[in-house]
């Protein structure tokens, strides 16, 4: 049966057993694969197989889902091939019947891309369980810009009564 045997960086090991084509990869206990790591998301990924291939997708999550160092956003696993969930190292191993042949000599998970991202996007509209949507950041600089615009109205309205009393 077809698994990712991951070491988190605390050097706690463990492995998750891929029993469905479909299942969801995160911390949160409501997760079918479970890695208690805090540098993985609530609800970091989905492990996915389409009948051919395995394919692991990331769903949005803060510290990412990198290969060789580098984020992607989709991959297809291959048997032996490494990737990081987060800062927790991840090996997939595939059903040994169904192994490429190159698989002794160490083959990495390919990414799947068209471009810098992954070419099976997800619609984050489709999210649910990330609680509220978080507020683009301006840097309050329309706050900032309101009080400026305030105290020249200030600065303008005392020299005009300090004109009057003279």
């Amino acid at each position: 049966m077809p698994r990712i045997q991951y070491t988190t960086p605390g050097g706690a090991t463990g492995a998750l057993e891929l029993t469905a084509e479909r299942l969801t990869l995160g911390r949160a206990d409501d997760n079918q694969l479970v890695i208690s790591d805090d540098s993985v998301s609530s609800h970091h990924g989905e492990v996915t197989f389409d009948g051919a291939a395995w394919f692991i997708t990331d769903l949005g999550s803060t510290n990412g889902t990198k290969v060789g160092g580098e984020r992607v956003e989709s991959i297809e696993l291959a048997h032996g091939g490494s990737f990081t969930i987060g800062h927790v190292d991840c090996v997939f191993l595939g059903d040994e019947e169904a192994a490429p042949a190159d698989a002794g000599r160490g083959a990495a998970s390919r990414t799947v891309s068209s471009g810098d991202y992954g070419s099976r996007p997800y619609d984050r509209g489709l999210r649910s369980g990330f609680g509220p949507r978080a507020k683009e950041k301006n840097g309050g600089a329309g706050a900032l810009m309101f009080l400026g615009v305030l105290g020249l109205l200030a600065c303008g309205a005392a020299i005009y009564f300090a004109g009057q009393l003279a």
